[in-house]
Protein backbone atom coordinates (compact mmCIF):
# COMPACT_ATOMS: atom_id res chain seq x y z
CA UNK A 1 0.00 0.00 0.00
CA UNK A 2 1.32 2.91 -0.87
CA UNK A 3 0.42 6.71 0.06
CA UNK A 4 -2.33 5.77 1.77
CA UNK A 5 -5.10 8.51 3.65
CA UNK A 6 -8.08 8.61 4.58
CA UNK A 7 -10.75 11.64 5.14
CA UNK A 8 -13.65 11.50 7.72
CA UNK A 9 -14.76 15.32 7.13
CA UNK A 10 -11.59 17.54 8.55
CA UNK A 11 -10.67 14.89 10.55
CA UNK A 12 -7.86 12.39 8.98
CA UNK A 13 -7.78 9.20 10.16
CA UNK A 14 -4.72 7.69 7.98
CA UNK A 15 -1.66 10.29 6.67
CA UNK A 16 0.26 8.99 3.82
CA UNK A 17 0.91 5.53 5.14
CA UNK A 18 3.46 3.46 2.97
CA UNK A 19 2.22 -0.39 4.01
CA UNK A 20 4.35 -3.80 3.03
CA UNK A 21 3.58 -7.65 3.31
CA UNK A 22 5.92 -10.10 1.95
CA UNK A 23 5.52 -13.55 0.70
CA UNK A 24 5.12 -16.54 3.53
CA UNK A 25 5.68 -13.58 6.72
CA UNK A 26 3.24 -13.08 9.70
CA UNK A 27 3.79 -9.14 10.45
CA UNK A 28 2.55 -7.33 13.37
CA UNK A 29 0.73 -4.29 12.93
CA UNK A 30 0.17 -2.10 15.82
CA UNK A 31 -0.89 0.95 17.26
CA UNK A 32 -3.09 2.75 20.06
CA UNK A 33 -7.19 2.73 19.57
CA UNK A 34 -8.09 5.04 17.20
CA UNK A 35 -4.35 4.99 15.35
CA UNK A 36 -5.75 4.21 11.86
CA UNK A 37 -5.04 0.00 11.90
CA UNK A 38 -9.17 -1.53 11.56
CA UNK A 39 -9.32 1.80 8.79
CA UNK A 40 -6.21 0.43 6.89
CA UNK A 41 -8.41 -3.14 6.80
CA UNK A 42 -11.58 -1.45 5.60
CA UNK A 43 -9.68 0.35 2.82
CA UNK A 44 -8.69 -3.42 2.06
CA UNK A 45 -11.81 -5.31 2.14
CA UNK A 46 -13.59 -2.05 0.20
CA UNK A 47 -15.75 -0.94 3.03
CA UNK A 48 -14.07 2.25 3.46
CA UNK A 49 -13.33 4.84 0.53
CA UNK A 50 -9.87 6.31 0.37
CA UNK A 51 -8.33 9.45 -0.72
CA UNK A 52 -7.15 9.48 -4.30
CA UNK A 53 -4.23 9.34 -4.31
CA UNK A 54 -3.70 5.98 -2.44
CA UNK A 55 -2.70 3.05 -3.84
CA UNK A 56 -2.88 -0.71 -3.64
CA UNK A 57 -0.27 -2.99 -5.59
CA UNK A 58 -0.30 -6.84 -5.09
CA UNK A 59 2.79 -9.31 -6.39
CA UNK A 60 3.29 -6.00 -8.02
CA UNK A 61 0.13 -5.11 -10.03
CA UNK A 62 -1.67 -1.88 -9.53
CA UNK A 63 -5.14 -2.47 -8.09
CA UNK A 64 -7.80 1.01 -8.21
CA UNK A 65 -8.82 1.65 -5.14
CA UNK A 66 -11.74 1.59 -3.59
CA UNK A 67 -12.18 -2.42 -4.48
CA UNK A 68 -15.46 -2.87 -5.45
CA UNK A 69 -17.57 -4.73 -2.53
CA UNK A 70 -16.21 -8.50 -2.28
CA UNK A 71 -13.40 -8.67 -4.88
CA UNK A 72 -10.87 -8.95 -1.93
CA UNK A 73 -11.46 -12.62 -2.61
CA UNK A 74 -10.46 -12.63 -6.08
CA UNK A 75 -7.95 -11.01 -5.09
CA UNK A 76 -6.42 -13.36 -2.48
CA UNK A 77 -7.35 -11.00 0.37
CA UNK A 78 -8.95 -12.53 3.65
CA UNK A 79 -10.55 -10.76 6.82
CA UNK A 80 -11.65 -11.27 10.10
CA UNK A 81 -12.73 -8.15 11.44
CA UNK A 82 -12.53 -6.61 14.91
CA UNK A 83 -16.11 -6.81 14.96
CA UNK A 84 -16.23 -9.94 13.55
CA UNK A 85 -17.75 -9.12 10.57
CA UNK A 86 -20.68 -11.64 10.86
CA UNK A 87 -24.37 -10.97 10.22
CA UNK A 88 -25.68 -11.65 13.33
CA UNK A 89 -29.52 -12.38 12.59
CA UNK A 90 -27.92 -14.84 9.73
CA UNK A 91 -27.23 -18.95 10.88
CA UNK A 92 -23.51 -19.84 10.81
CA UNK A 93 -24.23 -21.58 7.17
CA UNK A 94 -25.31 -18.69 5.76
CA UNK A 95 -22.41 -16.67 7.08
CA UNK A 96 -19.86 -19.60 5.41
CA UNK A 97 -21.53 -19.63 2.53
CA UNK A 98 -23.43 -16.22 0.94
CA UNK A 99 -20.16 -14.45 0.96
CA UNK A 100 -18.71 -16.89 -1.97
CA UNK A 101 -22.24 -17.07 -3.90
CA UNK A 102 -22.31 -15.28 -7.48
CA UNK A 103 -24.81 -13.42 -8.83
CA UNK A 104 -26.03 -15.91 -11.15
CA UNK A 105 -26.12 -18.97 -9.19
CA UNK A 106 -28.92 -21.02 -9.64
CA UNK A 107 -31.01 -22.11 -6.58
CA UNK A 108 -29.39 -22.82 -3.40
CA UNK A 109 -29.29 -26.45 -1.98
CA UNK A 110 -29.48 -25.43 1.72
CA UNK A 111 -29.36 -28.90 3.01
CA UNK A 112 -26.39 -29.64 0.60
CA UNK A 113 -24.96 -26.36 2.11
CA UNK A 114 -25.56 -27.23 6.08
CA UNK A 115 -23.99 -30.95 5.29
CA UNK A 116 -20.75 -28.61 3.83
CA UNK A 117 -20.74 -26.33 6.21
CA UNK A 118 -20.72 -29.05 9.37
CA UNK A 119 -17.81 -30.72 7.18
CA UNK A 120 -16.06 -27.44 7.14
CA UNK A 121 -16.63 -26.39 10.89
CA UNK A 122 -15.59 -29.99 11.51
CA UNK A 123 -12.12 -30.35 9.71
CA UNK A 124 -11.17 -27.21 12.31
CA UNK A 125 -12.56 -29.15 15.25
CA UNK A 126 -14.96 -26.42 15.61
CA UNK A 127 -18.22 -27.47 17.45
CA UNK A 128 -20.90 -25.11 15.90
CA UNK A 129 -24.23 -26.18 15.22
CA UNK A 130 -24.69 -24.71 11.38
CA UNK A 131 -28.26 -23.96 11.94
CA UNK A 132 -27.75 -21.40 14.67
CA UNK A 133 -27.96 -18.09 14.52
CA UNK A 134 -24.91 -15.83 15.11
CA UNK A 135 -27.00 -14.11 17.83
CA UNK A 136 -27.50 -17.33 19.53
CA UNK A 137 -23.53 -18.43 19.83
CA UNK A 138 -21.47 -17.40 22.96
CA UNK A 139 -18.58 -14.52 21.53
CA UNK A 140 -16.26 -17.37 21.80
CA UNK A 141 -18.12 -19.11 19.40
CA UNK A 142 -18.93 -15.93 16.79
CA UNK A 143 -15.03 -15.66 16.89
CA UNK A 144 -14.37 -19.37 15.58
CA UNK A 145 -16.84 -18.94 12.85
CA UNK A 146 -15.27 -15.45 11.53
CA UNK A 147 -11.82 -17.35 11.78
CA UNK A 148 -13.02 -20.34 10.31
CA UNK A 149 -14.86 -18.44 7.35
CA UNK A 150 -11.22 -16.19 6.75
CA UNK A 151 -9.55 -19.68 6.66
CA UNK A 152 -11.85 -21.48 3.94
CA UNK A 153 -11.86 -17.48 1.95
CA UNK A 154 -7.55 -18.31 1.49
CA UNK A 155 -8.29 -21.92 0.68
CA UNK A 156 -10.74 -21.80 -2.13
CA UNK A 157 -8.90 -19.36 -3.80
CA UNK A 158 -6.00 -21.62 -3.48
CA UNK A 159 -7.49 -24.31 -5.01
CA UNK A 160 -8.51 -21.95 -8.29
CA UNK A 161 -4.76 -22.57 -9.69
CA UNK A 162 -1.96 -19.83 -9.10
CA UNK A 163 -3.36 -16.54 -9.26
CA UNK A 164 -0.70 -14.62 -6.48
CA UNK A 165 0.21 -14.88 -3.37
CA UNK A 166 -2.87 -14.28 -0.51
CA UNK A 167 -2.45 -12.73 2.66
CA UNK A 168 -5.02 -13.20 6.03
CA UNK A 169 -5.62 -9.66 7.50
CA UNK A 170 -6.72 -10.74 11.65
CA UNK A 171 -8.25 -7.52 13.30
CA UNK A 172 -8.09 -8.12 17.30
CA UNK A 173 -8.41 -11.97 17.02
CA UNK A 174 -8.13 -12.86 20.42
CA UNK A 175 -10.16 -10.82 22.31
CA UNK A 176 -13.05 -13.51 22.35
CA UNK A 177 -10.84 -16.27 21.93
CA UNK A 178 -9.69 -18.05 26.07
CA UNK A 179 -6.49 -19.25 26.25
CA UNK A 180 -7.59 -23.04 24.28
CA UNK A 181 -8.75 -21.67 21.66
CA UNK A 182 -5.94 -18.79 21.40
CA UNK A 183 -4.02 -22.00 20.69
CA UNK A 184 -6.27 -23.23 17.85
CA UNK A 185 -6.01 -19.77 16.21
CA UNK A 186 -2.19 -19.76 15.93
CA UNK A 187 -2.29 -23.20 14.62
CA UNK A 188 -4.54 -21.66 12.36
CA UNK A 189 -2.20 -18.87 11.36
CA UNK A 190 1.18 -21.12 10.97
CA UNK A 191 -1.03 -23.51 8.46
CA UNK A 192 -1.92 -20.54 6.37
CA UNK A 193 1.61 -19.35 6.20
CA UNK A 194 2.79 -22.97 5.86
CA UNK A 195 0.19 -23.01 2.69
CA UNK A 196 1.68 -20.15 1.12
CA UNK A 197 0.13 -16.59 2.40
CA UNK A 198 0.72 -14.15 4.34
CA UNK A 199 -0.52 -12.94 7.67
CA UNK A 200 -1.39 -9.35 8.92
CA UNK A 201 -2.02 -9.98 12.65
CA UNK A 202 -3.22 -6.47 14.88
CA UNK A 203 -3.48 -7.22 18.52
CA UNK A 204 -2.30 -5.30 21.66
CA UNK A 205 -1.51 -8.22 23.22
CA UNK A 206 2.77 -8.49 22.76
CA UNK A 207 3.04 -11.61 24.33
CA UNK A 208 1.08 -13.14 21.07
CA UNK A 209 2.65 -10.80 18.87
CA UNK A 210 6.39 -12.41 19.88
CA UNK A 211 4.87 -15.59 18.85
CA UNK A 212 3.72 -15.15 15.69
CA UNK A 213 5.29 -12.82 13.98
CA UNK A 214 8.44 -11.37 12.91
CA UNK A 215 7.98 -7.72 12.27
CA UNK A 216 6.23 -5.06 13.57
CA UNK A 217 4.93 -1.64 11.70
CA UNK A 218 3.69 0.36 14.09
CA UNK A 219 0.87 3.38 13.12
CA UNK A 220 0.42 6.37 15.89
CA UNK A 221 -2.54 9.16 15.00
CA UNK A 222 -2.94 7.67 11.47
CA UNK A 223 0.68 7.56 10.28
CA UNK A 224 3.53 5.02 10.18
CA UNK A 225 5.96 5.89 12.57
CA UNK A 226 8.51 2.56 12.59
CA UNK A 227 8.93 -0.81 11.76
CA UNK A 228 11.27 -2.85 13.41
CA UNK A 229 12.41 -6.85 13.55
CA UNK A 230 10.43 -7.91 16.56
CA UNK A 231 13.79 -10.28 17.58
CA UNK A 232 16.04 -6.91 17.88
CA UNK A 233 13.45 -4.89 20.30
CA UNK A 234 11.91 -5.07 23.78
CA UNK A 235 8.42 -4.79 25.01
CA UNK A 236 9.48 -1.32 26.09
CA UNK A 237 10.82 -0.14 22.94
CA UNK A 238 7.70 -1.22 21.41
CA UNK A 239 5.30 0.31 23.50
CA UNK A 240 7.29 3.46 23.13
CA UNK A 241 6.97 3.42 19.70
CA UNK A 242 3.36 2.57 19.77
CA UNK A 243 2.24 5.69 22.52
CA UNK A 244 5.42 7.72 22.27
CA UNK A 245 8.22 8.44 24.76
CA UNK A 246 6.31 11.12 26.31
CA UNK A 247 2.82 9.12 27.57
CA UNK A 248 5.26 5.51 28.13
CA UNK A 249 5.69 6.96 31.60
CA UNK A 250 2.52 7.43 32.63
CA UNK A 251 1.31 4.30 31.20
CA UNK A 252 3.81 2.66 33.31
CA UNK A 253 2.70 4.38 36.21
CA UNK A 254 -0.87 4.45 35.87
CA UNK A 255 -0.78 0.37 35.35
CA UNK A 256 0.68 -0.16 38.52
CA UNK A 257 -1.78 -1.09 41.32
CA UNK A 258 -1.55 0.43 44.49
CA UNK A 259 -2.63 -1.33 48.02
CA UNK A 260 -6.00 0.47 49.41
CA UNK A 261 -5.39 1.80 52.92
CA UNK A 262 -7.38 -1.39 54.79
CA UNK A 263 -10.77 -0.94 52.61
CA UNK A 264 -11.98 -4.12 54.95
CA UNK A 265 -12.45 -0.78 57.50
CA UNK A 266 -14.91 1.22 54.94
CA UNK A 267 -18.30 0.97 55.05
CA UNK A 268 -19.86 -1.93 52.80
CA UNK A 269 -21.34 -0.56 49.64
CA UNK A 270 -23.07 -3.71 48.51
CA UNK A 271 -23.88 -6.91 49.89
CA UNK A 272 -24.82 -10.05 47.94
CA UNK A 273 -26.22 -13.37 49.58
CA UNK A 274 -26.76 -16.75 48.04
CA UNK A 275 -26.85 -15.57 44.46
CA UNK A 276 -28.17 -18.61 42.08
CA UNK A 277 -28.72 -18.65 38.45
CA UNK A 278 -26.90 -19.45 35.37
CA UNK A 279 -23.35 -21.20 36.56
CA UNK A 280 -23.49 -19.62 39.88
CA UNK A 281 -24.73 -22.05 42.36
CA UNK A 282 -25.06 -19.72 45.64
CA UNK A 283 -22.38 -16.95 45.78
CA UNK A 284 -22.04 -14.53 48.96
CA UNK A 285 -20.11 -11.45 48.82
CA UNK A 286 -19.77 -8.37 49.94
CA UNK A 287 -17.89 -4.63 48.31
CA UNK A 288 -16.46 -2.04 50.84
CA UNK A 289 -16.54 1.48 49.94
CA UNK A 290 -13.98 2.41 47.47
CA UNK A 291 -13.03 -1.49 46.96
CA UNK A 292 -11.93 -3.12 43.67
CA UNK A 293 -12.78 -6.74 44.01
CA UNK A 294 -11.86 -8.76 41.13
CA UNK A 295 -13.50 -12.47 40.09
CA UNK A 296 -11.23 -14.78 38.48
CA UNK A 297 -11.98 -17.98 36.65
CA UNK A 298 -12.10 -20.20 33.58
CA UNK A 299 -14.62 -20.44 31.24
CA UNK A 300 -17.84 -21.88 32.78
CA UNK A 301 -16.84 -21.69 36.26
CA UNK A 302 -19.66 -19.14 36.86
CA UNK A 303 -17.40 -16.02 37.21
CA UNK A 304 -18.64 -14.46 33.74
CA UNK A 305 -22.34 -14.96 34.74
CA UNK A 306 -22.35 -12.63 37.85
CA UNK A 307 -22.33 -9.40 36.58
CA UNK A 308 -25.37 -9.95 34.20
CA UNK A 309 -27.14 -11.19 37.44
CA UNK A 310 -26.50 -8.65 39.47
CA UNK A 311 -27.69 -6.12 36.76
CA UNK A 312 -30.64 -7.96 35.76
CA UNK A 313 -29.70 -8.95 32.23
CA UNK A 314 -29.44 -12.81 32.96
CA UNK A 315 -32.29 -14.08 35.30
CA UNK A 316 -31.39 -15.13 38.95
CA UNK A 317 -33.42 -18.21 40.69
CA UNK A 318 -32.71 -16.52 44.08
CA UNK A 319 -30.41 -14.05 46.25
CA UNK A 320 -30.74 -10.95 47.65
CA UNK A 321 -28.51 -7.30 47.12
CA UNK A 322 -28.22 -5.06 49.79
CA UNK A 323 -27.66 -1.34 48.86
CA UNK A 324 -27.80 1.67 51.29
CA UNK A 325 -29.09 -0.54 53.95
CA UNK A 326 -31.87 -1.74 51.87
CA UNK A 327 -32.14 -5.38 50.96
CA UNK A 328 -33.55 -6.10 47.28
CA UNK A 329 -34.46 -9.98 45.66
CA UNK A 330 -32.51 -10.51 42.71
CA UNK A 331 -34.90 -12.76 41.57
CA UNK A 332 -37.35 -10.51 39.10
CA UNK A 333 -34.71 -7.42 38.99
CA UNK A 334 -34.77 -5.85 35.44
CA UNK A 335 -31.72 -4.05 33.84
CA UNK A 336 -34.37 -0.71 34.57
CA UNK A 337 -34.55 -1.87 38.81
CA UNK A 338 -30.57 -1.84 38.21
CA UNK A 339 -29.95 1.33 37.10
CA UNK A 340 -32.63 2.57 39.54
CA UNK A 341 -30.65 1.07 42.38
CA UNK A 342 -27.54 3.11 40.95
CA UNK A 343 -26.18 -0.15 39.33
CA UNK A 344 -23.84 -0.05 36.31
CA UNK A 345 -22.62 -2.51 33.93
CA UNK A 346 -20.28 -2.48 31.22
CA UNK A 347 -20.87 -5.69 29.72
CA UNK A 348 -18.03 -7.65 27.34
CA UNK A 349 -19.71 -7.47 24.06
CA UNK A 350 -19.40 -3.95 23.82
CA UNK A 351 -20.65 -3.59 20.29
CA UNK A 352 -23.83 -5.76 21.05
CA UNK A 353 -24.84 -4.34 24.63
CA UNK A 354 -23.17 -1.36 25.36
CA UNK A 355 -23.64 1.35 22.69
CA UNK A 356 -26.59 2.17 20.14
CA UNK A 357 -24.03 2.32 16.60
CA UNK A 358 -25.92 4.60 14.68
CA UNK A 359 -26.05 6.88 17.58
CA UNK A 360 -23.42 9.77 17.85
CA UNK A 361 -20.79 9.77 20.80
CA UNK A 362 -22.85 12.85 22.78
CA UNK A 363 -26.44 10.70 22.58
CA UNK A 364 -24.32 7.53 24.20
CA UNK A 365 -22.53 9.15 26.56
CA UNK A 366 -25.38 11.49 27.65
CA UNK A 367 -28.46 8.86 26.97
CA UNK A 368 -28.82 8.07 30.80
CA UNK A 369 -28.39 11.71 32.36
CA UNK A 370 -31.04 13.40 29.56
CA UNK A 371 -33.49 14.43 32.27
CA UNK A 372 -30.73 16.44 33.85
CA UNK A 373 -30.30 19.17 30.72
CA UNK A 374 -34.65 19.32 30.29
CA UNK A 375 -36.51 21.89 31.39
CA UNK A 376 -40.16 21.51 32.73
CA UNK A 377 -41.42 21.99 29.51
CA UNK A 378 -39.26 18.45 28.22
CA UNK A 379 -37.26 20.43 26.31
CA UNK A 380 -33.25 19.44 26.21
CA UNK A 381 -30.59 22.38 26.95
CA UNK A 382 -28.79 21.85 24.42
CA UNK A 383 -26.07 24.38 25.49
CA UNK A 384 -25.31 22.89 28.62
CA UNK A 385 -25.70 19.53 27.51
CA UNK A 386 -22.95 20.10 24.74
CA UNK A 387 -20.65 21.42 27.19
CA UNK A 388 -21.04 18.55 29.71
CA UNK A 389 -20.49 16.44 27.01
CA UNK A 390 -17.36 18.43 25.68
CA UNK A 391 -15.75 17.63 29.40
CA UNK A 392 -16.60 14.42 29.04
CA UNK A 393 -14.67 13.74 26.02
CA UNK A 394 -11.34 15.65 27.58
CA UNK A 395 -11.73 14.00 30.75
CA UNK A 396 -11.84 10.66 29.15
CA UNK A 397 -9.57 11.35 26.58
CA UNK A 398 -11.86 10.12 23.34
CA UNK A 399 -10.57 10.16 19.90
CA UNK A 400 -11.48 12.10 17.86
CA UNK A 401 -13.12 14.35 20.00
CA UNK A 402 -16.12 14.87 18.19
CA UNK A 403 -19.43 14.43 19.81
CA UNK A 404 -21.80 14.57 16.59
CA UNK A 405 -19.75 11.70 14.88
CA UNK A 406 -21.90 7.73 15.15
CA UNK A 407 -20.30 6.22 17.54
CA UNK A 408 -20.16 3.08 15.54
CA UNK A 409 -17.27 4.74 13.59
CA UNK A 410 -14.81 4.63 16.52
CA UNK A 411 -12.11 2.61 17.52
CA UNK A 412 -12.99 -0.19 20.08
CA UNK A 413 -10.65 1.77 23.15
CA UNK A 414 -12.76 4.57 22.17
CA UNK A 415 -15.94 3.64 21.99
CA UNK A 416 -15.29 2.00 25.62
CA UNK A 417 -14.20 5.02 27.30
CA UNK A 418 -17.89 6.32 26.13
CA UNK A 419 -19.58 3.55 27.62
CA UNK A 420 -17.36 4.11 30.80
CA UNK A 421 -18.25 8.05 30.33
CA UNK A 422 -22.03 7.21 30.62
CA UNK A 423 -21.98 4.90 33.27
CA UNK A 424 -19.78 7.47 36.02
CA UNK A 425 -22.13 10.09 35.19
CA UNK A 426 -24.45 8.39 36.98
CA UNK A 427 -22.57 8.10 40.08
CA UNK A 428 -23.17 4.48 40.80
CA UNK A 429 -23.03 3.21 43.76
CA UNK A 430 -21.11 -0.45 42.19
CA UNK A 431 -19.96 -0.35 39.03
CA UNK A 432 -19.76 -4.30 37.40
CA UNK A 433 -16.96 -4.66 34.98
CA UNK A 434 -16.83 -7.45 32.39
CA UNK A 435 -13.64 -8.07 30.33
CA UNK A 436 -13.55 -4.15 30.29
CA UNK A 437 -9.94 -3.73 28.59
CA UNK A 438 -10.38 -6.31 25.96
CA UNK A 439 -9.66 -5.03 22.49
CA UNK A 440 -8.34 -1.92 24.17
CA UNK A 441 -4.49 -0.86 24.15
CA UNK A 442 -1.55 0.18 25.93
CA UNK A 443 -2.77 3.91 26.54
CA UNK A 444 -6.47 3.26 26.93
CA UNK A 445 -5.98 0.72 29.09
CA UNK A 446 -4.15 2.52 31.26
CA UNK A 447 -6.76 5.43 31.16
CA UNK A 448 -9.23 3.07 31.82
CA UNK A 449 -7.75 1.66 35.34
CA UNK A 450 -6.85 5.38 36.57
CA UNK A 451 -10.67 6.76 35.87
CA UNK A 452 -12.27 3.88 37.68
CA UNK A 453 -9.88 4.84 40.43
CA UNK A 454 -11.08 7.83 40.85
CA UNK A 455 -14.81 6.97 40.62
CA UNK A 456 -14.02 4.96 43.60
CA UNK A 457 -13.06 8.06 45.90
CA UNK A 458 -16.58 8.81 46.00
CA UNK A 459 -16.90 5.33 47.81
CA UNK A 460 -18.32 3.32 44.69
CA UNK A 461 -17.65 -0.55 44.99
CA UNK A 462 -15.97 -1.83 42.05
CA UNK A 463 -16.97 -5.88 40.69
CA UNK A 464 -14.65 -6.66 37.87
CA UNK A 465 -14.29 -9.93 35.82
CA UNK A 466 -11.62 -10.59 33.71
CA UNK A 467 -9.88 -13.27 32.46
CA UNK A 468 -6.40 -11.40 32.09
CA UNK A 469 -4.64 -12.34 35.85
CA UNK A 470 -2.36 -9.68 35.17
CA UNK A 471 -4.69 -7.21 34.88
CA UNK A 472 -6.60 -8.57 38.49
CA UNK A 473 -3.19 -8.21 40.47
CA UNK A 474 -2.97 -4.78 39.01
CA UNK A 475 -6.05 -2.92 39.58
CA UNK A 476 -7.67 -5.10 42.43
CA UNK A 477 -7.62 -4.93 46.39
CA UNK A 478 -9.21 -8.71 46.64
CA UNK A 479 -9.25 -11.44 44.20
CA UNK A 480 -12.32 -13.87 44.52
CA UNK A 481 -11.68 -17.50 42.71
CA UNK A 482 -14.22 -19.03 41.30
CA UNK A 483 -14.80 -22.61 40.15
CA UNK A 484 -18.09 -24.71 39.42
CA UNK A 485 -20.07 -22.06 40.25
CA UNK A 486 -18.57 -21.76 43.88
CA UNK A 487 -16.36 -18.58 45.22
CA UNK A 488 -13.82 -20.89 45.95
CA UNK A 489 -10.77 -19.07 47.74
CA UNK A 490 -10.03 -15.60 48.37
CA UNK A 491 -6.54 -13.40 47.73
CA UNK A 492 -5.61 -10.49 49.54
CA UNK A 493 -3.29 -7.76 49.60
CA UNK A 494 -0.04 -8.88 48.57
CA UNK A 495 -1.09 -11.99 48.38
CA UNK A 496 -2.67 -10.62 44.91
CA UNK A 497 -0.21 -11.20 42.25
CA UNK A 498 -0.63 -12.80 38.77
CA UNK A 499 1.05 -15.63 39.58
CA UNK A 500 -1.32 -16.69 42.89
CA UNK A 501 -4.36 -16.02 40.83
CA UNK A 502 -3.36 -18.68 38.16
CA UNK A 503 -2.25 -21.31 40.38
CA UNK A 504 -5.74 -20.40 42.71
CA UNK A 505 -7.97 -20.67 39.16
CA UNK A 506 -6.55 -24.65 38.14
CA UNK A 507 -6.04 -25.80 41.13
CA UNK A 508 -9.76 -25.29 42.14
CA UNK A 509 -11.01 -25.54 38.56
CA UNK A 510 -9.52 -29.23 38.43
CA UNK A 511 -10.41 -29.97 42.79
CA UNK A 512 -12.87 -32.77 43.28
CA UNK A 513 -14.08 -30.89 45.71
CA UNK A 514 -15.58 -28.57 43.99
CA UNK A 515 -16.70 -30.58 41.49
CA UNK A 516 -18.56 -32.89 44.07
CA UNK A 517 -19.96 -29.75 45.47
CA UNK A 518 -20.71 -28.22 42.21
CA UNK A 519 -22.85 -31.72 41.66
CA UNK A 520 -24.65 -31.27 45.02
Amino acid sequence: MRNVTQRFGAFRALKNVDFDVHHGETVALLGENGCGKSTLVKILAGINVPDPESELYLDGRPHALPLPPGEFRDLGLSFVHQDLGLSRTLTVVENLTIGGLGSTRRRINWRRERSRAREVLRSYNVDVDPSATIDQLPPVAQALVAIVRAAEDLKLYRERGDLGHSVLFLDEPTVFLPDTEVEFLFDLVRSVVAGGASTVFISHDLSAVRRLCQRAAVLRDGELVGEAQLGQVSDNDLVEMIVGPAKQTLVGRSQRRTLADDVSRRPVACEISDLRGGRVYGVTLSIHETEVVGIAGLLGSGADDIPYLLFGAQRAESGTMSLNGHAHPIAGMTTVDAVYRQVALVPADRRRDAIVAPLTVGENASILVNDRYTTAGRRIQGRRLNARIRQLLDRFDVRPRRSDVPIGQLSGGNQQKVVLAKWLEIEPRVLLLHEPTQGVDVAARAEIYRLVREGTEAGMGVIWVSSDFEELARVCDRVLIMAHGLVRSELTGNDVTEDAISTAVYRYSTDEGAMLAHAS
